[in-house]
């Protein structure tokens, strides 16, 4: 199947505005700054940008009315229903419905892509080679919880700069979809040597990680925590709900939505006869309109901000902003499948409903994906089964 030809990606959208600068100022879009779109908090399936004050200077322009002329020419585009000038000289525009819903198809494809904000392309032939950087430490060796916690950081840190570095040559993102599963708790060790093993029999190599990369914090302080009961370094003696497959435990949250959203598309919509849409077609308006609810739409903004919270990651050195945002995406999927019931319909009704389940079955696929690559990225496994 076949991609949207357009959709509102951060790397489809910046061309847009790019181009757009391009017509209003004659400057060439291949010499303008890297200023990336966001989501704008007006109002849902809006976007804004920064580029047109940033050009200001450099055509001789008043910021305001280079915005302006930006906007008019984005009015001109079929992709989207509007545009105007927002504050000091921004430019706010908003893609139409069915645009916007098109994201989900196009991470749903090839979400390792996606949040690598690259565009997709067929898979090689045989799997890639890792990347330099890309072998993860043996945790249980660290001796103790400090050691423990700085090499799965500066393992996180690793991944993600060589994933980066490498998104515009490198098989990366095929490395990402291909990195196995696991089962739930990934324990390491019988309890018994050093303080890092029976850390690690205590709770688990996933927890360990993401425990490790969750906080800001490079040397957390005496009973710092990163959230209730969740200590920045947890220890065998006082692991806090690091240690529990509840939901009070961001690795048990982050992991649980993987296995809930690959489990939804692969085997319970199979059961019933149904299968994800993917990006063969555009949306019908039954289907946008179900993707476009409140719920749904707090999934389309978190997927979109996969990219820009990878590359902040990356240039600040933070695994904790990759590991805030899939704690983010994993929240809204939840929400969102606990809105209504994503698997109603039927399939043999050649009908609207059915197409709707069939588009709600690409956003399981489309979370399911990011959560893998994501999870990857910062060394921790992701099960397929609930």
């Amino acid at each position: 199947m076949s991609a949207p030809s357009f959709a509102a990606t951060p790397r489809q959208l910046d061309a847009l505005v790019r181009h757009a600068c391009a017509e209003a100022t004659g400057i060439p879009a291949g010499e303008m700054p890297d200023t990336p779109t966001r989501r704008s908090a007006a109002a849902p399936g809006e976007y804004t940008s920064a580029l047109p004050p940033r050009l200001a200077g450099r055509a001789g322009r008043d910021a305001r009315g280079l915005a302006a002329d930006v906007a008019a020419v984005l009015r001109r585009r079929p992709h989207l229903a509007d545009a105007r000038v927002d504050g000091p000289g921004f430019v706010a525009f908003t893609p139409v419905p069915a645009v916007r819903t098109a994201l989900v198809q196009v991470a749903a494809d090839a979400p390792a892509h996606h949040l690598l904000d690259l565009p997709p392309r067929p898979r090689p032939a045989r799997r890639p080679a890792p990347l330099p950087g890309w072998t993860l430490s043996d945790l249980g060796r660290a001796r103790d919880a400090t050691r423990l916690r700085d090499l799965a950081r500066a393992d996180a840190r690793r991944r993600i700069a060589a994933a980066v570095a490498a998104a515009t040559a490198a098989d990366v993102a095929d490395l990402l979809a291909d990195q196995p599963a696991a089962d739930w708790r990934d324990a390491s060790g019988d309890g018994r040597g050093d303080e890092a093993a029976r850390l690690l029999a205590v709770t688990g190599e996933a927890a360990a990680r993401v425990a490790a990369c969750r906080g800001a914090t490079e040397t957390p302080r005496p009973h710092e925590t990163t959230g209730p009961r969740l200590p920045a370094r947890p220890t065998p003696d006082h692991p806090g709900e690091w240690a529990r497959a509840t939901f009070a435990n961001p690795a048990f949250v982050l992991r649980h939505a993987h296995a809930h959203a690959r489990t939804a598309h692969e085997r319970w919509a199979a059961g019933l006869g149904l299968r994800r849409l993917g990006g063969g077609r555009a949306h019908t308006a039954a289907e946008v309109a179900a993707l476009t609810e409140p719920a749904a739409e707090a999934v389309l903004g978190a997927l979109f901000d996969g990219p820009a919270a990878l590359r902040a990651a990356a240039r600040r050195h933070q695994p904790h902003i990759l590991v805030r945002y899939l704690e983010g995406l994993a929240a809204a999927y939840h929400d969102w499948w606990e809105s209504h019931d994503v698997l109603s319909g039927r399939a043999d009704a050649a009908d609207d409903r059915t197409g709707t389940v069939a588009a709600r079955l690409d956003v399981c696929a489309a979370v399911a994906g990011v959560l893998h690559a994501g999870l990857s990225l910062i060394g921790v496994s992701a099960p397929t089964r609930l």
